[in-house]
């Protein structure tokens, strides 16, 4: 009971937390902002796998999944993230530290179970820039996309389970521009404040059967459908006189309600398929597809920006040495693993001629540590990344992150009639 009421506090608090920005890229200030990893730290530390499923984990990228658990499951992760920045000519560093994802999965009976929380969608923090003779130009943006949901998993047969998940997507952000020409007696100042609110859907397949007294295969598909999602935008337009310091002192504010836009959510499918030996270890592979992402709110989104289809490829596992070992915990330890590459469907001109596209790659690998004496319950999560995004071509920013990962998934039983009093 302490627990539940624990957690309950907890992700009554973290809505907050989860309203601020989660990263200072500048690659954040294209469309929406940048797309949050929304899994947990098992599934990070796996390449970002969402294959696999167990009876014990909340697995937030397939819904299905939901029809293999067996306990009551609390999840709650954290991220930081350190990343240094670099064109031919400069660099920087930036970090953030911020709360990933509150979660819980309760079982209904053998056969089905649902979960909720709260994860991350997107992100803007940026703040960049040209100061010149003759140009003095600032963008700055900041705030997130929060995803509220509810899923279902339900399994049709031993092998096969099905799952919905219903989401609400809702969030707050500010971009700012501000430009001045030497010619001119003063700059101007343009400042969106946008809500966003849409609801969208995700839906998911998950098979698993074993191929002889080993082994076994699992296999799943996830598709999220196009979606919609509304931004009502408020607009404030300011004269600024440029101080030596390069300060704004801006003055002549006038507010406009731009009304509200319905932008485009894209369809994004899954594949994936795993092999391994139950309580063991597994590795598998998959394949992402994501429809165009061409949408912004900026006014100000520069015409060298071109959208498409976005894929990425990941592969990852896990080995335990021994799960039921009495003799040694590190033996109980789950050793994790796992690549991504992805072709993030942003293709950006730095120096007005040149395009380039902006892809990520990363490689990870994490730890699952058992809390108490239970083998494969209860445990805390510790995932590791190290990746580059961007590139320095064309005069853009080249960008290497390492994130370190720290999570739980604490479990319990409820609805299991007592034979004792």
């Amino acid at each position: 009971m302490i627990r539940s009421l624990v957690i309950a506090v907890v992700i009554l608090t973290s809505i907050n937390c989860f309203a601020q920005s989660r990263t200072s890229s500048p690659y954040s200030f294209f469309g929406l902002g940048q797309q949050t990893f929304n899994g947990t730290i098992e599934n990070r530390s796996m390449g970002g796998m969402r294959t696999y499923v167990d009876s014990v984990h909340i697995n937030l990228r397939n819904p299905a999944s939901y029809g293999n658990l067996r306990v009551t499951t609390y999840a709650l992760g954290a991220v930081h993230s350190k990343t240094w920045a670099s064109t031919e000519a400069e660099s920087d560093s930036y970090d953030a530290t911020t709360i990933e994802y509150v979660s819980i999965g309760i079982p209904l009976g053998k056969k089905a179970a649902f979960g909720f929380g709260l994860v991350p969608f997107n992100s803007v923090g940026y703040e960049i820039g040209t100061v010149t003779n003759n140009l003095y130009s600032r963008y700055t943006g900041e705030g997130s996309i929060t995803r509220a949901y509810l899923g279902f998993g339900y399994k049709i047969t031993p092998e096969l389970s099905i799952g919905g998940e219903f989401r609400y997507n809702f969030g707050q952000e500010t971009n700012s521009s501000s430009v001045a020409v030497s010619n001119a007696q003063f700059g101007t100042n343009e400042t969106n404040e946008t809500d966003f609110s849409g609801a969208s859907f995700n839906l998911g397949l998950h098979y698993q059967k074993m191929i002889d007294n080993q082994l076994e295969i699992q296999a799943s598909a996830v598709y999220s459908p196009e979606s919609n999602l509304n931004a009502k935008n408020e607009r404030m337009i300011s004269a600024f006189i440029l101080s030596g310091d390069l300060n704004e002192n801006i003055f002549n504010s006038r507010a406009t309600e731009f009304g509200e836009q319905s932008l485009r959510l894209p369809s994004e499918l899954t594949f994936g398929l795993t092999i391994g030996e139950p309580l063991k270890w597994n590795i598998g592979a998959e394949y992402s597809a994501r429809g165009s992402s061409a949408l912004t709110s900026r006014s100000f989104a520069p015409e060298t920006t071109t959208f498409k289809d976005a894929v990425s490829y990941r592969a990852g596992g896990f080995y335990i040495p021994n799960y039921n070992s009495i003799t040694s915990y590190w033996d109980r330890v789950v050793y994790r693993g796992g690549i991504r590459y992805e072709e993030l469907g942003l293709q950006v001109s730095g120096d007005g001629i040149n395009s380039s596209d902006i892809n990520e790659f990363g490689i990870s690998f994490g730890l699952g540590l058992p809390i108490g004496r239970s083998s494969g319950f209860s445990n805390a999560n510790l995932g590791f990344e190290y990746g580059q995004r961007g590139t320095q071509d064309a005069g853009l920013i080249r960008e290497t992150f390492f994130n370190f990962s720290l999570g739980l998934s604490l479990n319990d039983t409820w609805f299991i009639k007592r034979k004792y009093n």
